[in-house]
């Protein structure tokens, strides 16, 4: 599979994201219209989107979303009730997204980056914006942000333990320290897209090159310790 052909099992309008999202928080939000629900929470979230990437959501206030969105600070309210909770709302809505595509995708290594890969580039505003603001979060919100860091982590380190166990990769490292490693690579892809759009790398060839690296370190048939010899 693909990008495209991933993109189109699986990537939802614009509409459709944001009625999932509106389904997932509909308990706290006083707007029951889901209709126009959706639309607002499409222009506000994609307002926070572009206010935090040009100033941070730490120095975005909900006055200057208000006017970026032309909601009212009523209209807004009736949405989320602060900043702390908007950033929570879109912490917990990825990371419900992001799972429900992982718990489609093979349990394999190949299988799971090429997934994180593409969904990142799917939905690369969520993840810039999650992985940027998640040190702004309070103590308590940070503790979720890390269990959804460590979600994905924790599938890594399954499959490559599998992997060294059939023998298929080596075990001169752990498969925490391996998976420890692997998942800058995949930070790397949503967080500096300007770097990969100015070299003409698409995302099937980013997928392409990290399982070669991977693949090579993980399938050395020599220690680390003869090559530092």
């Amino acid at each position: 599979m693909n990008f495209k052909s991933f993109c189109k099992k699986y990537k939802p309008t614009q509409t459709e994201l944001f009625s999932e999202f509106y389904d997932l928080f509909k308990s706290n939000i006083e707007i029951k219209n889901k209709n126009i629900a959706v639309e607002k929470l499409k222009t506000i979230i994609t307002a926070t989107f572009k206010l935090s990437a040009t100033q941070s959501f730490a120095n975005m206030s909900l006055r200057e979303l208000s006017e970026e969105t032309q909601v009212s600070m009523g209209g807004l309210y009736s949405y989320i009730k602060n900043k702390q909770q908007l950033s929570l709302y879109i912490h917990q809505f990825l990371n419900h997204f992001a799972e429900k595509i992982l718990n489609q995708s093979d349990n394999n290594l190949e299988s799971l980056i090429k997934t994180h890969i593409y969904l990142s580039e799917m939905l690369q505003p969520w993840f810039f914006f999650a992985f940027m603001e998640s040190k702004n979060l309070n103590k308590a919100m940070r503790k979720y942000a890390i269990k959804s860091e460590l979600m994905v982590e924790a599938r890594l380190i399954q499959v490559i333990q599998q992997g060294q166990e059939d023998e298929l990769y080596s075990d001169i490292l752990t498969a925490e320290t391996v998976a420890a490693h692997i998942k800058p690579l995949l930070h790397d892809w949503y967080l500096k897209r300007w770097k990969y759009k100015q070299r003409k790398i698409s995302a099937d060839d980013f997928y392409f090159s990290v399982m070669i690296f991977i693949n090579r370190g993980l399938t050395s048939p020599h220690s680390i310790n003869e090559n530092l010899e």
